[in-house]
């Protein structure tokens, strides 16, 4: 605009009122950004279409445009790379009765929000069990809960923190603990001050839909790490499940995202996928946020061969609340399913390559144009020239540039096919 309007003074002094609107104007459409604009935004908004039919929400542009980049995907492994359908396995009490060392459990997970609290609260109300009455609660994301139940502390937590808080447990209880991690359970501690009550054991279903995102994150050879807050013995069931380049164990939420900052640290792109509130710190410190938003697992598929304690009957358990800081939090996408997050990568990488295309053809069409247009400010120019054809060359480019942006369109239906 400067430039115009510099030029056009000059042309008013020197040849009057014609010469320098005609020639003011041509270069101020020649000069014009539109080109540039339709190249960045028509591929975003077309991919954010695609997304939309897919049931993805995207928020950051800026991140669909760094997601080719990522090299290293992180992601917990609740509702990830498991089924969400947790199932008590194991219970185990001392000095108390099974139905005693649930209903205690369950009293002090009866606010809880992560699945496995919910599971258990679940689980004693189908059987009736009648629970006790709270004075306080604390939700100890990545440990457990501590409760005051008539004016004793009670703690379900996992052995790790329970060990830090001196609560005693037994030679016989550390190896069945151990025994139970190798086979995959996820174990808790029920205690009252530092006397362990009893321990109870749960098993998601492995998901098979896991594996397979795995498989295809090797085949783009991006890194995988595992960030979880069970046990490290755990991770060798975890590893033998899954082919994973990274396990990192005994993690809180901040744990997870001083891991994710590691790998930041070393220059790799970090894209992670979490699944609850407890995952908050994860999704905050990583490149590329990713929420999944429901269970991972198909929900068609039938449910087998759950092991089940000799007291307990089938159980079918509700969903986990849902938070109001997980709604709140602004995440860069929110997917259905693992399988999401390869679409939204292959169609970022598209969207990367018309992108590239496109700021191309604007550049080229400031060259085509901008020369003819200061041409026009000599007295006899060799090429005729006026703000008409420069609006008409605006527009042939941005239809040019329209056109290789609805490529976006092609691709994204072979990828749904």
């Amino acid at each position: 605009m400067l430039i115009s309007g510099a030029v056009a003074a000059w042309l008013y002094s020197a040849r009057g009122v014609d010469a320098a609107f005609n020639t003011g104007l041509s270069i101020f459409v020649a000069f014009s950004p539109l080109c540039l604009i339709l190249a960045e935004l028509l591929p975003i908004f077309l991919a954010k279409r695609k997304f939309a039919a897919l049931n993805i929400k995207f928020n950051n542009p800026q991140a669909l445009k760094l997601l080719p980049e990522v090299k290293v995907v992180a992601m917990s492994y609740n509702r990830v790379l498991t089924c969400n359908k947790y199932f008590i396995t194991d219970l185990l009490p001392t000095g108390l009765k099974q139905a005693e060392l649930l209903t205690m459990a369950a009293s002090a997970e009866r606010d809880s929000e992560h699945i496995i609290g919910r599971t258990i609260y679940d689980s004693a109300v189908s059987r009736g069990l009648k629970l006790q009455k709270l004075t306080s609660t604390e939700e100890l994301p990545g440990r457990g809960v501590e409760t005051m139940i008539r004016g004793v502390l009670v703690r379900v937590c996992t052995p790790g923190w329970a060990l830090s808080q001196n609560v005693s447990i037994g030679i016989p209880l550390r190896t069945k603990i151990d025994q139970l991690l190798v086979k995959g359970k996820t174990t808790l501690i029920v205690s009252t001050g530092r006397v362990t009550r009893g321990i109870i054991a749960l098993r998601d279903e492995i998901n098979i839909y896991g594996k397979n995102f795995l498989t295809s994150l090797r085949k783009n050879k991006i890194e995988s790490l595992l960030l979880t807050a069970q046990p490290k013995k755990m991770a060798y069931r975890i590893s033998k499940e899954f082919e994973i380049d990274n396990i990192r164990t005994n993690l809180t939420p901040e744990g997870k995202a001083r891991e994710i900052q590691i790998f930041r640290a070393k220059g790799k792109i970090v894209a992670f996928i979490g699944t609850d509130t407890q995952d908050l710190p994860a999704l905050k410190t990583a490149d590329i946020s990713f929420l999944l938003t429901n269970d991972a697992a198909n929900p068609n598929e039938p449910d087998e061969s759950k092991e089940t304690v000799e007291l307990n009957e089938p159980d079918e358990f509700a969903e986990p609340k849902k938070s109001n800081a997980l709604d709140k939090a602004t995440v860069d996408f929110k997917i259905p399913s693992l399988e999401n997050f390869l679409t939204v990568r292959e169609i970022s990488i598209k969207v990367a390559e018309l992108l590239k295309i496109n700021r191309r053809l604007a550049s080229v069409s400031w060259v085509v144009l901008v020369p003819p247009a200061f041409l026009t400010a000599l007295e006899t120019p060799p090429i005729t020239f006026n703000p008409l054809l420069a609006l008409a060359g605006i527009a042939i480019f941005s239809a040019i540039i329209l056109t290789n942006s609805l490529r976006i369109k092609i691709c994204a239906e072979k990828i749904s096919l």
